[in-house]
């Protein structure tokens, strides 16, 4: 008879992941890497204020009026502002100092003051930095994340629930932009990644796909090419010429003069779980 107990082996644990996530992350082309979120910081506000991703994720978080949070690349605020008029106290950690000013204006324009707002590198974040909170939310912050397993695991000895969003499709691979610009597809690590690493941790984390309506709605091409521009990096005038010649084609006319981009709704999966 055979031997099962030698057999029935788990075969996540013998895998790497940590080690394939970075490896995909490197092997992305340059201009994929770090942002200048302080330049693009108006423009992002802007293109915040019609998306509807941050109403879907805070349907889905824990909230009690004691609870303090931690919110791990709040950028503008279209999470953290919301959220604190639902609990104690909120801290946001944020690398653009002008994100973390629009935060501010936000906060007082609504009335917000429980806020403790960090500006710093969210890989330095730590439990002897930050202490312990009750709900951890890192939000479409960690896709390009190289030590992603250090970074859970500082999370995860922070707070209570840690919630988590990572790319889970990209509209740009669809719509074949790539393809028409002759370039080679960025393809981000999955999400299924670090749902592994956190099962390797010893985490069973709950997965669901954040269900978004949003429509991008652009003044004119120009305001459209300049989100492409963010996405995907620079274009040189020949790509920039066929790139225009592609949005004409794509965008349509929403019967006010302004443009709608049918192509821009990626998808969001949440990661979360509760540590007893």
């Amino acid at each position: 008879m055979e031997n099962y107990s030698k057999i029935i082996e788990d075969p996540l644990s013998d895998i790497n992941w940590s080690h394939y996530w970075k490896k995909g992350l490197l092997e992305l082309p340059e201009s994929n890497g770090s942002k200048d979120w302080d330049n693009i910081a108006p423009k992002f506000k802007k293109w915040m204020e019609k998306d509807d991703y941050p109403e879907k994720l805070l349907d889905k978080i824990k909230t009690s009026p004691n609870y303090s949070v931690l919110d791990i690349g709040c950028g503008e605020g279209v999470i953290t502002v919301p959220l604190a008029k639902m609990v104690s106290k909120v801290t946001g950690v944020d690398l653009s100092s002008k994100m973390l000013g629009f935060l501010k204006q936000r906060a007082v324009k609504e009335g917000v003051y429980n806020l403790n707002l960090i500006q710093g590198d969210l890989i330095n974040i730590s439990e002897d930095s930050i202490g312990k909170v009750d709900v951890v939310i890192a939000s479409r912050c960690l896709n390009g994340i190289i030590d992603i397993e250090t970074v859970l695991k500082r999370i995860n000895k922070i707070g209570k629930y840690v919630y988590i969003t990572l790319r889970c499709s990209d509209a740009l691979k669809s719509e074949k932009v790539f393809n028409i610009l002759n370039r080679k597809y960025p393809q981000y690590p999955s999400y299924i990644y670090v749902y592994n690493l956190l099962y390797q941790m010893g985490i069973t984390a709950n997965v669901e796909k954040l269900e978004c309506e949003t429509v991008n709605i652009y003044e004119n091409v120009e305001e459209a090419l300049d989100r492409y521009r963010w996405k995907i990096g620079d274009l040189n005038p020949a790509e920039e010429k066929i790139m225009r010649g592609h949005l004409n084609e794509i965008l349509i006319d929403n019967g006010d003069g302004t443009l709608i981009n049918p192509y821009e709704n990626p998808d969001w999966i949440l990661i979360w779980w509760r540590n007893d």
